[in-house]
């Protein structure tokens, strides 16, 4: 895993940062907010701010080494400080300190090398259909385009991971392109030993089919998007039954998000959803129409309350079919 040498001079107000950090206290308050301070591989110190709700799962550990993704700088009256970017920051927790930091003695905390495996990522797509729903294919790339994808690492295997959304931007070739471009970049960057799935033959052939259907635009996305599976070892996880069926799975309620759209419109008539219309719970089929209306936003403003509120349901709905991945390798 390449580990960036940024410090907190890098940070810059309102733009995204990637920088390791040493965690030396944090507090969480009433509103449910927490701050954390941390000290950069030169020993400056800074806080995280994180909102509530921003980053629930993570557990701080006081002394141990994070890696901070996508946070986002915050600087007033001259006080350096980084947010949590709306949910959209990551953090990990490192094996050992950065190679620059000194150390004046061995860290006993390592993992036994028996337990590592140099890295697992976990992915999961999340499409939106270009076709009428009775004339849909499963297999068939050219029915279907990327809306964002999911993504999670952990250092070794039995390591618990981090998730995140990667997102398109809009609704053109060139974005979707993009997307792709920014998942080989997510995946080379983390390294890793391994690639995980849940039955993903899905996810592999339309990850690849649409990279190659791109190629006017990157003539070498389809290459470079293959060699994610040639270059690391691919474990697809094929248990009986659904995800849910094999393990815990975080709903996502569509009710609970300030936004236009009402699944019972589409559930009704749908071919494949043959539940309850007013079902508060986000499903699979009801992606590709919140996808849909989330595109059409990215060409209006994206603070729009709309927009950040079908941000944040695809965000968590993607994340929680990775969260559970690397439970599953296990």
């Amino acid at each position: 895993m390449n580990i960036p040498q940024t410090t907190k001079e890098d940070i810059a107000d309102g733009e995204p940062i990637s920088i390791a950090a040493q965690v030396l206290q944090h507090r969480t308050f009433d509103d449910g907010n927490t701050q954390v301070q941390l000290q950069d591989i030169e020993g400056q110190e800074f806080l995280l701010k994180i909102w509530d709700g921003d980053l629930s799962a993570f557990e701080f550990r006081e002394n141990e080494w994070i890696l901070l993704e996508d946070a986002l700088g915050d600087i007033y009256n001259g006080n350096v400080n980084v947010g949590s970017n709306y949910g959209d920051i990551q953090v990990t927790y490192l094996e050992s300190p950065p190679s620059s930091v000194d150390q004046d003695e061995s860290d006993n905390t390592a993992i036994d090398s028996t337990e590592q495996t140099g890295g697992v990522v976990a992915l999961d797509i999340e499409t939106i259909s270009t076709v009428p729903e009775a004339e849909f294919e499963f297999d068939n790339s050219d029915h279907l385009e990327l809306l964002c994808i999911g993504v999670g690492y952990a250092p070794y295997q039995g390591a618990p991971g981090t998730s995140r959304t990667l997102f398109r931007s809009g609704t053109t070739d060139v974005s979707e392109a993009a997307l792709l471009q920014q998942f080989c970049e997510y995946v080379e960057s983390h390294a890793p030993s391994h690639l995980v799935t849940f039955k993903g033959d899905f996810d592999h052939q339309h990850l690849v089919g649409r990279a190659e259907r791109l190629s006017e635009i990157e003539p070498d996305l389809g290459t470079r998007v293959r060699s994610l599976f040639t270059e690391h070892e691919w474990t697809n996880l094929d248990p009986w039954g659904s995800l849910e069926d094999n393990a815990d799975v975080n709903e996502t309620h569509w009710d609970i998000y300030k936004h236009s759209l009402n699944p019972a419109e589409w559930r009704k008539d749908h071919p494949r959803f043959d539940g309850d219309p007013d079902d508060p719970v986000v499903y699979n089929v009801d992606i590709p129409y919140f996808g849909q209306r989330y595109l059409e936003l990215t060409e209006q403003s994206e603070s729009a309350p709309e927009y950040r509120a079908l941000h944040e349901l695809l965000r968590h709905y993607t994340v929680a079919d990775i969260d559970p991945l690397f439970e599953l390798l296990q």
